[in-house]
């Protein structure tokens, strides 16, 4: 089996850890197991967590430049160098199966597949969101025109050469359905919580570490464009006047860093943590009281914000600003374990954050069992394997 993905542990994105536990269970399951990625370049080359020297993988990395963040030659030069070293490393190995996920978009993937399918092996599509649907309702360049169209047609072939494809929710699955390319292997398998994965370290995050008598409503990942945070700190911000310990806490970084700190950097009720490995991030998270989640219009058809699986398993309900007739929506609500606003206006928002601040019941740690554990993705994984 070979697993495949642009970033794999000690690099740091959360994909990366959960492709380490996913990969290291069908090896000691007895599989023979290899791993293809860049050499670390998510955050520069910093690396968070050990080595790789204890897990019964092969690991092979190919090279890639650092920098990219803020050079968009490097990133374009990295992403040309990952998806031609992948196909002739599957060329090379000839595995039975092969996997790849949406990093980078359309084209890892759709060179995976097509090596696959030339050396006969089994291709797992495994989609953390659909391009290019996600520019399409982001506003992104590959969501436009000839461009749209020509990455739909090679994701398509992907699609049609998949053995499997596993999505994270409902709404994917009928995205892909939405296609209309005919019947498709598709299987809803979501992320699991990396809660449970990584020991956390108290010592590097106790300088933001929350006040006893704070509240604090916590956003932890990319602090994207395309995520209404502005509105977010708004409505969370109403609250504030009548809350006076009411904190609300940005862990992270992206580009809506700047706008958010150009408004609310003085503020004493606001606070801004800067992005770190998830070891770390973690400590912080589990001192938190709520977790935020919050999507731009129609995104949830084409991605599922896996931030609530870290919440719910460090025992955070979620205020997730999302369409109310979303499946997470109506999972959340459905189980007792979050809110979501009738819309995404920061009165809306305020309206939900206070039925967390005025109701002493949904102060409570989650107490729910939490479906998106390890052993339990996992199982399906395996399961899926068996039967293909």
């Amino acid at each position: 089996m070979l697993f495949t993905h642009r970033f794999f542990w000690p690099d740091t994105p959360p994909y990366a850890l959960m492709l380490r536990d996913i990969a290291a269970a069908f090896a000691e399951d007895g599989h023979d197991v290899h791993v293809f990625a860049s050499r670390p370049s998510y955050r520069d080359g910093t690396a968070g967590g050990n080595d790789t020297e204890h897990l019964d993988l092969e690991i092979t990395r190919c090279f890639a430049f650092q920098g990219e963040k803020k050079n968009p030659a490097k990133r374009i030069a990295n992403v040309i160098l990952y998806c031609l070293a992948l196909m002739w490393r599957i060329l090379r190995l000839r595995p039975d199966i092969v996997t790849a996920s949406t990093f980078p978009p359309v084209a890892a993937a759709w060179c995976a597949s097509l090596a696959a399918k030339i050396v006969g092996a089994k291709f797992i599509y495994h989609m953390q969101d659909i391009h290019p649907e996600v520019s399409v309702y982001s506003g992104g360049i590959m969501g436009r025109g000839l461009v749209r169209r020509v990455f739909t047609w090679l994701d398509n072939q992907t699609l049609r050469r998949s053995a499997a494809i596993i999505v994270l929710s409902q709404d994917m699955a009928e995205t892909l359905e939405n296609r209309g390319i005919g019947a498709l292997p598709v299987q809803v398998i979501n992320n699991f919580d990396l809660s449970s994965s990584e020991a956390s370290d108290p010592v590097e995050v106790a300088a933001f570490a929350k006040e006893e008598t704070k509240v604090r409503a916590i956003f932890a990942g990319n602090l994207g464009r395309f995520q209404d945070l502005p509105e977010l700190a708004e409505g969370v911000a109403t609250c504030f006047d009548r809350h006076p310990n009411l904190e609300l806490m940005f862990l992270g970084s992206g580009n809506a860093e700047q706008e958010l700190k150009a408004k609310w950097g003085d503020h004493p009720q606001v606070v801004f943590a800067p992005f770190m490995p998830f070891a770390q991030a973690k400590h912080l998270i589990s001192g938190a009281d709520i977790g935020l989640v919050s999507l731009s219009p129609d995104l949830y058809r084409v991605a599922y914000p896996s931030k609530v699986l870290t919440y719910l398993g460090l025992g955070l309900k979620v205020l997730a600003v999302v369409e109310p007739h979303s499946a997470l929506a109506n999972e959340l609500s459905s189980k007792g374990i979050g809110v979501v606003p009738t819309d995404r206006t920061p009165a809306a928002i305020s309206r939900a954050l206070e039925t967390f601040l005025t109701d002493q019941t949904q102060k409570e740690k989650v107490a729910v069992a939490n479906p998106y554990t390890r052993k339990a993705t996992i199982d399906h994984w395996k399961t899926l394997v068996g039967s293909i």
